[in-house]
Formats: structure tokens, C-alpha cells, sequence
């Protein structure tokens, strides 16, 4: 009678399991709301990404700099003549300030291409940077999805190891009343006991999938809102 029994509950958590299966899939829980707000949480968080900042602003800075140096080809210079100085030896038309410019045309050249050279380099950075957004983008939707399967599956082992702790009260309830076996009891504990193992490993990688996802955001799931 008992083996009867326990075939039906069996077969009737089984039963539920699998329409649990059906009914929960993983894309009930996935939110691409939740989803951009992790990806910008990474992006705004994590150390190499506030690499690319400071490599941006020192790129900018020299590109600055470098325009500002066009002057560095002029150079001036001046000689003081007084009114009252007579100079035989070499004698001058003018008196008083005289100013000389002299303009480098080679270090004009050299400066248009220290500026290029400095324009390329920051927009090496950008596209660098760019690359790397969607780098990022990549490992937080890989890794935000394999976190939502990991947490349906340990939703449904959590539902049967649940369905399997009402079905062994059950039995333990029949057990002390005499009306099953020894043996049949233990086949119950035996089962109990597996469901509690696969919902452990369950939560086991869930919570690694937690912690590789959570590594990117550099701060915990729950305090991105």
C-alpha cells in the first residue's frame, strides 16, 4: 500500500517540478531596466574604466599644451642706443629701444606636428575607451544572465526540496503510526536528503555567479537602484 503511495507523491512533485519548469523559465526574471543600470554602475565603478578617464584628461592636457607653445618659435630681443652715446666704431642711425623678432619656421613645422601627434594620441584613448564600454557591456550581460539562471534553478530546487520536506512529514506522520516500513521511511529520508543537496549546490552557484557578476560592479546586486 505504502509503495503505491509514495510512487503517486513521487510522481505528483515530479509532476509539479515540471510545470514549475514550464511555467518559471529564466526570462521571467530577467529585467534589461535593472540590466542598463548594472552596465552603467560597471562603467561608472570599475578601477580600468576610471583608468581611461585619467588617461583621457592627460591627453587632452598635452593637446592644450601643445597649441599653446606656438609662440615657442619667436624669439625677441632688443638693444638700448642712449641719445647722448657716439660710437665710432660703429656708429648707429637709430637711438634709443631697438627691437629684433626672429621667427623659426622649423620649429614651426616640428610644433604643427608635436599638436598632431598629441591629437592622435587622445583619439587612441577614445577609441580605446570605446572599445572597452562595449567590452564591459558584454561580461555584464553574459554574466547578469548566467546570475538569473543560476537563480531560477535554485528557485526550482528550493520548490522541491520544499514539496519533498511536506512529503517525508507525511510519511514520518505514517511512520509513527505504524502504517509504513522501516524501509520505506528511510527510501523517504534518502530522498529528502537528495533534494537538500541539489538545492545546496544550487546555492552554491548562484552565489558564484553573484560574486562574478558583483566583481564588474565593484559594490553588492542589491545596492544598484
Amino acid at each position: 500500500m505504502f509503495r503505491k503511495y509514495f510512487f503517486l507523491a513521487t510522481f505528483s512533485i515530479l509532476l509539479l517540478s515540471n510545470s514549475a519548469k514550464s511555467q518559471e523559465t529564466m526570462m521571467t526574471d530577467i529585467s534589461y531596466v535593472f540590466l542598463e543600470k548594472l552596465i552603467a554602475t560597471a562603467k561608472e565603478n570599475y578601477p580600468r574604466m576610471n583608468t581611461f578617464k585619467s588617461r583621457a584628461a592627460i591627453a587632452k592636457n598635452n593637446v592644450t599644451m601643445q597649441q599653446s607653445n606656438w609662440l615657442d618659435g619667436l624669439s625677441f630681443s632688443y638693444i638700448y642706443q642712449p641719445n647722448n652715446t657716439l660710437n665710432i666704431v660703429n656708429p648707429t642711425f637709430f637711438n634709443g629701444y631697438q627691437v629684433a623678432v626672429q621667427f623659426s619656421v622649423t620649429s614651426l613645422f616640428q610644433k604643427g606636428g608635436a599638436v598632431k601627434q598629441a591629437k592622435e594620441a587622445l583619439k587612441l584613448v577614445s577609441l580605446d575607451e570605446d572599445e572597452y564600454n562595449l567590452n564591459i557591456e558584454t561580461q555584464v550581460k553574459t554574466r547578469y544572465f548566467t546570475y538569473v539562471q543560476h537563480l531560477t534553478a535554485l528557485k526550482l530546487q528550493s520548490k522541491i526540496f520544499s514539496d519533498m520536506q511536506s512529503l517525508n512529514k507525511d510519511i514520518q506522520n505514517k511512520y509513527s503510526k505504524g502504517e509504513v516500513s522501516l524501509s520505506e521511511y528511510l527510501q523517504s529520508q534518502i530522498a529528502l536528503n537528495n533534494a537538500m543537496q541539489g538545492k545546496v549546490s544550487a546555492e552554491s552557484t548562484f552565489l558564484t555567479a553573484k560574486a562574478s557578476l558583483e566583481e564588474l560592479l565593484t559594490k553588492k546586486i542589491e545596492e544598484v537602484n
